[in-house]
């Protein structure tokens, strides 16, 4: 029996030695669809603090990714993410469920393993087959937990783990991501002695506002699809970020460095690791490129275009070079304002 995460006991906190006291909802939550404690727990045992929050974190990125296609295309395509501790290790956008879910897994094979998927399509059959076997040299892939908008009983069925180690969790309002889904409401932190709040994340990459070239090598259409997926995996994933995509899969996410040329390494690496040809893909980074360090790994690695922020006093001098090494350059401000393309996160 289906059950809201707002009326069940999670099972314990980020470690098993820790209680969890489970979630309680803000004013008007459950008027949210999208509200953590409207989802539902469809199959498995009851979650741990690691799987709401790591279901928080997948949602703040498939509602970016609607919203970002939604705002520049005018239509939001089939999604699929896999990620571990709430950062993307593989994701796929398109109008094919079978090459979505593919493009998804084959982001990284190694990481997804024992991770978590989110996806904006129902989980049938043979979605479920998809994910549990498509290019798995062990048997049937180890998941942690699986969330969708609905889950036919044979996809349950096909997915189900010994003693209900694979949660299921379902929410409807997941089929229908636009620009309108981001979150918009505060964002509050525990802090020792007291709480620090924000505003959410809710600018979206916009090719209509505010984006300038910094060298005259341009965007095709193809590689502005490929960015969008791009951004909205950098801007919530841990910083510092790089994230590369190619052929609107993502194949590289440098997460959680210290610098930006740790970042860039850290996504060439990833992706090599994870057999993908870097040559011909795509990356953005969440704030600007203080020097041409980083943008040069990323361009002898083989990507043909960048999209990061603008503010370094090397802005120039980044732009020459990514100019002579034949990599298109596009930039937003990296400012206090409501332009700023910054994207921070987790910090």
């Amino acid at each position: 029996m289906s059950k809201k995460l707002s009326e069940i006991t999670v099972i314990y906190g980020e470690n098993p030695q820790q209680k969890c006291y489970g979630i309680d909802m803000l004013p008007g939550g459950a008027n949210d669809p999208l509200a953590i404690g409207n989802f539902e727990l469809t199959q498995g045992e009851n979650p741990s603090f690691c799987n709401i929050t790591d279901l928080d974190r997948m949602l703040q990125t498939i509602t970016h990714v609607g919203a970002v296609y939604s705002l520049n295309t005018g239509e939001t395509p089939l999604i699929a993410l896999g990620a571990k501790h709430g950062n993307c290790c593989g994701a796929g956008v398109g109008d094919n469920w079978k090459q979505v879910v593919q493009n998804m897994l084959d982001g990284d094979l190694r990481a997804i393993f024992g991770g978590s998927l989110m996806l904006s399509f129902e989980v049938t059959g043979d979605v479920a087959s998809e994910l549990v076997t498509y290019n798995s040299a062990y048997g049937k892939r180890l998941l942690d937990m699986v969330v969708a908008p609905s889950f036919t009983d044979e996809a349950k069925e096909i997915l189900q783990r010994k003693n209900g180690k694979l949660r299921l969790f379902s929410n409807p309002a997941l089929a229908n991501l636009d620009k309108n889904s981001l979150d918009s409401t505060k964002r509050d932190r525990y802090l020792r002695g007291g709480h620090i709040t924000q505003d959410n994340y809710t600018s979206i990459l916009d090719f209509d506002s505010k984006v300038t070239t910094k060298n005259s090598i341009p965007f095709s259409e193809a590689q502005k699809n490929s960015v969008m997926l791009a951004w909205a995996i950098a801007v919530t994933s841990n910083s510092n970020t790089i994230t590369l995509v190619k052929d609107s899969m993502l194949i590289g996410n440098g997460v959680g460095q210290q610098d930006r040329v740790s970042a860039a390494e850290l996504a060439v690496k990833r992706a090599v690791a994870a057999n993908h040809e870097v040559v011909g893909s795509v990356a953005f980074g969440d704030s600007f490129f203080p020097f041409p360090d980083g943008p040069e790994v990323l361009a002898k690695a083989g990507v043909k275009a960048i999209f990061a922020t603008n503010g370094s006093v090397k802005d120039e001098e980044v732009a020459k070079t990514l100019t002579d090494l034949g990599v298109a350059f596009y930039t937003v401000p990296d400012n206090a304002g409501p332009d700023s393309g910054r994207g921070f996160y987790a910090h």
